[in-house]
This record gives structure tokens, C-alpha cells and sequence, in this order.
């Protein structure tokens, strides 16, 4: 196998499971933005939706998804030259969604082998116990913005169209805010179940 078709199967596998993390995430992030309805909106919108992402053959069609998007990301980042700005935010947001994706989704099955329920509760503990919010706040942010940033970076690559790809990340930063403003109940900071808070602080060694 040459260099060239490595570096191809890279590519191709690195786009395949990456459309796959984005249906899901598209639906994840409607979940998300829909605590700024209510915390029972999104356990509905949640509990429904789980019975497909977490059907045994779907979770485990994403789990690979992502163990794929995290390696072959990596492998591409030491297989190319990244020469524009485009191609520089690609690699770099990159990078970022694959710490996310591994402490993330590790930080999940825990909790699910913990047998804590993963729900909203598990993702806003965090975001409003002190002092994890200082770390969770900007991770959370960060995340979704760089799945933005991800997607318009390879948008300009493939159509040089600066203003789609400026307004993909604009509409990321946004919903980002929408996701933490939800989840925080304005800024107000919501009470967490007992079991989360202790999940929490055990996590952060307090």
C-alpha cells in the first residue's frame, strides 16, 4: 500500500465515521437546546431518543464512530501539511473534539458503570456546582464551538465560500450559548439530585 492510498483510506474513514457522529450530534444538540424549555422538555426529548442511540447495534456503530474519528484524526494530523487558515482551524478544532470525544464519552460509561443515569443531570451537575462550573462552562463551550468550527473549516476547503462557513461557526458559538444558558437555567444555577453532586465532587476530590 502506497503512502498515497494510505493517507486516502485515512481520509475516507475519517469522513465516514465522521457523517456518522453528525446525525447523531445534530439530534444531541436539539436535546441539549432543549433546556431552555425545561429540565422535563429535555428528559422527554431524551428518553425518546434513546431508544434508538441506544439500542445495543446503533451504540455500538457510534462508540466505533468515535474511536475512529479520535485515531484517524490523530493519524492525519502527522500525515499532512495544513497550509491555510482553513486547514490550520480544521486540524486545531480537530484536535480539540478529540480530547472532548475521550473524556466525554469516558466520562459517560462511567457514570453508566457507576449506574448513575447519564441524563440531563449528569451533563449539568457540573455546569452549576462550584467550583467545576469554571471548568465545565468553557468545555462545554468549547466543544460545540469547535464542532462548528470543524464543519465550516472543511465547508470553505470544499467551496471557498467564505460566507456560509463564517455564518456555520457564527450559528455554533450561538447555540453553544443557548446550550449553557439552558442547562445553568439563565445563570440562576439549578439544584442537582443528590447522587450528582456527589458524583461531582468526587470527581473533583471534594
Amino acid at each position: 500500500m502506497t503512502r498515497h492510498t494510505k493517507v486516502f483510506t485515512l481520509k475516507t474513514w475519517h469522513y465516514y465515521s465522521g457523517i456518522t457522529l453528525s446525525v447523531f450530534i445534530a439530534f444531541h444538540l436539539f436535546n441539549q437546546l432543549m433546556s431552555l424549555h425545561s429540565e422535563n422538555a429535555h428528559l422527554a426529548v431524551m428518553k425518546a431518543f434513546r431508544t434508538v442511540y441506544r439500542h445495543p447495534v446503533v451504540e455500538t456503530i457510534l462508540l466505533i464512530a468515535v474511536a475512529s474519528q479520535v485515531v484517524t484524526g490523530i493519524r492525519l494530523l502527522f500525515s499532512s501539511k495544513r497550509k491555510s487558515a482553513a486547514e490550520k482551524i480544521q486540524v486545531y478544532s480537530g484536535m480539540y473534539l478529540s480530547f472532548f470525544l475521550l473524556f466525554h464519552v469516558g466520562a459517560v460509561l462511567y457514570g453508566r458503570f457507576t449506574g448513575l443515569d447519564t441524563n440531563f443531570y449528569f451533563a449539568a451537575a457540573g455546569l452549576n456546582m462550584y467550583p467545576s462550573t469554571f471548568f465545565f462552562i468553557p468545555y462545554y463551550l468549547l466543544a460545540v464551538t469547535a464542532i462548528s468550527l470543524h464543519v465550516a473549516a472543511i465547508h470553505y476547503i470544499k467551496t471557498g465560500s467564505g460566507g456560509w462557513s463564517r455564518g456555520i461557526a457564527v450559528i455554533g458559538f450561538i447555540v453553544a450559548l443557548l446550550i449553557i444558558t439552558g442547562f445553568t437555567d439563565r445563570f440562576q444555577w439549578r439544584k442537582m439530585p443528590a447522587a450528582n453532586e456527589q458524583f461531582i465532587r468526587q470527581t473533583f476530590g471534594r
